[in-house]
């Protein structure tokens, strides 16, 4: 599943074969459940297939508002509770403290995932890699 950037939606791409889920870019989309529907069911889909395996989710975000907080919160909770193993790699810019909050909020909400805090100097960078 590959989902392009757009001014108001992250890029998002679910690689099943390599059990990667990356998010990068804003997210306040005026339509959340039309964003973030496919994306739910894309994972509903392939969740039986994570009961041995381990999931990374990269998650680059630079606008983020309170629905996709929670349509976000409930991706992360459908991976974690169907995946052998989850690692989530959440990326901030160093000034941006309530993405850092937000950050945290997640990481304290799953306990025995491996999450970790990156703060960056510019998450445009992280895009163009």
């Amino acid at each position: 599943m590959l989902i392009r950037e757009e001014p108001t939606t992250p890029y998002v791409k679910l690689d099943k074969e390599n059990c990667i889920l990356t998010i990068i870019g804003k997210s306040y989309p005026e339509h959340p459940t039309l964003f973030y529907g496919p994306i739910v069911d894309e994972i509903d889909k392939c969740k039986e297939s994570l009961t041995n395996s381990k999931i990374i989710l990269n998650i680059a975000l630079e606008i983020l508002n309170s629905v996709s907080t929670k349509y976000l919160f409930h991706v992360i909770k459908e991976l974690y509770e169907s995946a052998k193993e989850t690692e989530v790699n959440w990326y901030y810019e160093n000034d941006d403290e309530s993405m850092l909050e937000e950050g945290s909020y997640l990481e304290s909400s799953f306990p025995k995932s491996n999450f970790k805090l990156i703060g960056v100097e510019d998450l445009r960078k992280i895009w163009l890699n």
